[in-house]
């Protein structure tokens, strides 16, 4: 049994898959964009202190101010970078701000809070080294501009 389909319906579904395949292509052109400029900006803003914290200061409290001075591009650069991602991507690149910002135990009342990246210690408990926290949290972040 041969199925024939008529030639204007052949015409339809040839141009809706035209369709389709140019905003995928537009899609991921505008991420591959959008992701080389979050990198570039994430880099810049936090040069000396990330891949390598060439400037990473001693005093914690130096880190915190440091951080909070950065904060507001970083957040302008977060927000424009994560209306390009994929909708499926998005929760869980606000996950990775969020524990960017908070850390793993931070409160979704406040808006950053850098203590785990002030090498602050405790008798009884292990504290990781602040250095690598923060460049395990800055790396999760920008591995979202890797692919789409």
């Amino acid at each position: 049994m041969e199925i024939v389909l008529p030639a204007w319906a052949v015409s339809i579904i040839a141009v809706l898959i035209g369709i389709l395949g140019a905003f995928a292509v537009q899609r991921f052109i505008a991420f591959r964009k959008a992701s080389v400029k979050f990198r570039s900006t994430v880099l810049g803003i936090l040069s000396g202190f990330y891949p390598i914290p060439a400037h990473w200061p001693d005093s914690g409290n130096a880190v915190d101010q440091a951080l909070h001075a950065a904060f507001p591009a970083l957040q302008t650069a977060v927000t424009e970078f994560r209306d390009s991602l994929p909708i499926c991507r998005r929760r869980k690149f606000d996950q990775a701000w969020f524990i960017y910002r908070l850390g793993s135990e931070g409160r979704k009342i406040d808006k950053q809070c850098y203590d785990q990246y002030m090498g602050f210690s405790s008798p009884d408990k292990v504290i990781p080294d602040s250095k690598v926290t923060f460049h395990v949290n800055v790396s999760r972040l920008l591995s979202f501009s890797r692919k789409p």
